[in-house]
Order: C-alpha cells, then sequence, then structure tokens
C-alpha cells in the first residue's frame, strides 16, 4: 500500500522524503496560490481567505447534460424519492451544491477542510465559488464566508455530505466557536439515491465512477485522486509551494459541477425512467425504489420493464419474484401466478416460485391436487441441497405435503355415495 502510495505521488510529481523535499525546493521555485491561480481575498473579522470564482452559463454541457435543465425540474422530486421530505416549495436555484476537501478522509476532530467549493444557479449562469486556507489561520474567515453562502440558499445539494462534509464542517464550527449554519438546512445527499438506482449495475458508486459510466463526464489530465489530495496539501503547507493545488481546484470544481448533472439525471429517472434507463438492472433498481416507497403501480412497471431485458438468471428470478409479490399483495392473484410460473421454470437452488404456486392452487384456486404436484416438485429441488441449507425448507415443505395429503383424502372419502343394499 505504501509502495502504491509513493508511486502515485512520484507519477503527480510530488516526492516523499527531507532529501526529495529538498532536491525539489532547490528545482522549483516557490509559487503562491495568488499567482497561479486567478481570485481575490475574502477578509473577515478574524482574518482572510483566497477565494476563485468561476461561471459557466446555463446551456454548458458538462457530460450528456446542460447545466440549465436542472432549474426546470421539480425538488418535489428529490422529496417524492424519500430524500429530502424536507425541500418544500424550493427550487434547484434556490439550493447550495456543496463539496469539500480535506486533509483527512476519515473526518475527525483533527480534519479540516482546506478547500471547499459551492456552487448554485444565478440567473443565466450557474457560479462556482471556493475558498481555499492558504494556512489552518484562514479557517475562520473561510467558516464566516460559508456562512453567508448558507445564508443566502435555504437549501443544501451534496455527494455524501450526509455522513462526511456537512457533520466535519459542523465540528469545525463549533471547534472556532461558531453556530453551525447546517441545523434544520434541507439536504439532498445525491449518494444514497445514486447507490438504490446502480449499486447492482456498477463496481463502484463514487462520483468519479457516476460520471465514467453513467453522466458521460471525462476528467482531463489535471485531475487528482482524492486519495492523495491530503498528502498535496501537507506538502504544500510544508514548502508554501503551491504549484500542485490548481489541480486540487480542477478536482473541487468538477465535484461541485458533477453533482448538478448527476442530481438531472436522477430526478429524470424517477420521474421519467422510459427516457432515461436503458439496463435491466437499472430497472429492476428503480423497482425496489419504487415499491419500497410505497409507489405500487410505479414499480408494477419498472418490474415488467425489468423483465423485458436480457437479464442474467438471478437478476431474471428476482425481478419475477418482486412483480409475483407484489401483484399477491395488491389482490391481483392470477397475474401473480403468471410471474411463478416463470420463476418455478427457472429454479434450481430456489423454490420460491413453486411454493408460492403451491399456495395459489391451495388457497384461491381449490386445485388441491395441482398444490399437491408443485410442493412435490419443491421437495425433488430441495433434496438436492447441501444439509445445512434445507433442512427448515424441507420440513416446512413436507408439512405442506401432509396437509395437502390430508385435505384430498377428506375430499375423495366425501365424494364417495354409500352402497345401497
Amino acid at each position: 500500500m505504501e509502495a502504491d502510495l509513493v508511486a502515485q505521488l512520484r507519477r503527480l510529481g510530488i516526492e516523499k522524503g527531507r532529501d526529495a523535499l529538498k532536491k525539489k525546493q532547490q528545482r522549483q521555485p516557490r509559487r503562491s496560490i495568488e499567482s497561479l491561480l486567478p481570485g481575490r481575498l475574502f477578509t473577515a473579522e478574524d482574518g482572510a481567505c483566497f477565494v476563485t470564482e468561476q461561471s459557466f452559463p446555463l446551456t454548458h454541457s458538462h457530460g450528456a447534460r446542460a447545466l440549465g435543465e436542472l432549474p426546470g425540474l421539480a425538488t418535489a422530486t428529490a422529496a417524492r424519492m424519500g430524500e429530502a421530505t424536507d425541500l418544500g416549495q424550493l427550487s434547484f436555484s434556490d439550493l447550495l451544491f456543496l463539496d469539500t476537501e480535506t486533509t483527512g478522509l476519515s473526518g475527525g476532530a483533527g480534519t479540516i477542510a482546506f478547500l471547499v467549493g459551492v456552487g448554485y444557479f444565478d440567473e443565466e449562469q450557474f457560479t462556482v465559488l471556493q475558498y481555499f486556507l492558504r494556512s489552518p489561520d484562514d479557517e475562520p474567515a473561510m467558516l464566516t464566508a460559508l456562512e453567508e453562502q448558507v445564508g443566502r440558499r435555504p437549501g443544501v445539494v451534496s455527494f455524501n455530505g450526509r455522513s462526511f462534509d456537512l457533520p466535519l464542517l459542523e465540528n469545525r464550527y463549533i471547534l472556532n466557536r461558531k453556530p453551525p449554519p447546517f441545523l434544520d438546512v434541507p439536504h439532498f445527499d445525491l449518494l444514497h439515491p445514486s447507490r438504490r438506482l446502480w449499486r447492482d449495475l456498477l463496481d463502484s458508486c463514487s462520483l468519479v465512477s457516476l460520471e465514467r459510466n453513467v453522466l458521460g463526464v471525462v476528467r482531463d489530465q489535471a485531475d487528482v485522486p482524492s486519495s492523495v489530495i491530503p498528502l498535496i496539501y501537507r506538502d504544500y503547507l510544508r514548502t508554501g509551494n503551491a504549484v500542485e493545488m490548481p489541480r486540487i481546484f480542477y478536482h473541487n470544481q468538477v465535484d461541485v459541477v458533477s453533482m448538478v448533472t448527476l442530481a438531472t439525471r436522477l430526478c429524470t429517472a424517477f420521474e421519467r425512467p422510459s427516457v432515461e434507463l436503458g439496463h435491466g438492472i437499472e430497472w429492476l433498481s428503480l423497482g425496489r425504489w419504487y415499491e419500497g416507497l410505497g409507489l405500487t403501480a410505479e414499480a408494477d412497471r419498472a418490474y415488467r420493464r425489468a423483465i423485458e431485458f436480457d437479464l442474467e438468471e438471478e437478476s431474471l428470478r428476482t425481478a419475477l419474484f418482486r412483480l409475483g409479490r407484489l401483484l399477491k399483495r395488491a389482490g391481483r392473484r392470477e397475474e401473480a401466478a403468471v410471474a411463478w410460473r416463470q420463476l418455478a421454470a427457472l429454479e434450481k437452488d430456489g423454490v420460491q416460485g413453486h411454493v408460492e404456486l403451491a399456495k395459489y392452487c391451495e388457497w384461491y384456486t381449490r386445485e388441491l391436487e395441482q398444490a399437491a404436484e408443485w410442493t412435490r416438485r419443491a421437495l425433488s429441488l430441495v433434496r438436492s441441497w447441501p444439509r445445512g441449507r434445507r433442512a427448515k425448507v424441507h420440513h416446512e415443505l413436507i408439512h405442506r405435503r401432509a396437509r395437502l395429503e390430508r385435505k384430498i383424502c377428506r375430499k375423495l372419502t366425501r365424494g364417495v355415495r354409500p352402497r345401497q343394499t
């Protein structure tokens, strides 16, 4: 791990060790952040911090989306997703998009946010402000500047901000004896809906992975991996040379702007999935999401759409089972039975479809012989399972078969007329 990190740092032009640091200092003149990036100082009573600003027209495409698409969407969709029920009557133009770069990735009292990027819609553009600590002494001024921005925008959008960015910033406010401005602020965290929709399709739901696989965003060579950002900043604090810092500014800016594209993609996929979704796994995940929110009709359509795709067998079985269960709960048992039959035809190491068809025939259609046949088929499958796995299911099926046989026997007995003498 250490060797990999050293190699990664060297590729970025950063060398570890006192001797390497001295050599680099001799090769490179010190450059201040002000000489490398256009910006200004934000001055407050408790100090100053460096600020950069860049604006993008709403027609600017970031990945496959124009930035101006998001303000036209309703934040009520985010509330309907179950992610930000307190957004109320706000629009996306009222929200502050926020991302931090920190001195550590694990949080904790000693971790500070040395770069905070915020973005917001302003008339015909999307503006990104980035607040930078030239030294840790600049933190009070940065916190003041950030508080002003939060005061102007009554809601926040983040990516994993609920678990990381906002708790870290709140801790920094408290340690600086300032009231945290994020308490009770409506918050739309994009990580959780992204996982709901894409975790079964992608190896990772990191923002960079979503950019590459979902959003169509391509970062250029100026980018820097998140894992080495804390080390670059520590190197800057030791040397006073900010020559590598523009790469972190670029990384942070792309993070902020990508949240706009991601929010657009998520909201559109949730409300108009036929326009957005092109993979059966996405439809299956969306069906689960809808079902969890009690949106039965939407879940029904999503599961049926998933089944139309060329899914792998395990995913197809999952879609059929969930569709059948959804229909059964809605009292649509005949439709559920169609899904159960499709599921049973695929089952080799499962018997859910068989068991549901046995229940359907026993309790709904009263076809006891058919119920017994589905139970026998299930038993034949279970017998091939490992002993530890089959014990409970085998016991339940034996119990079901015995009950059905008793019912069939009573039915036959009632149907026999006494002989005339």
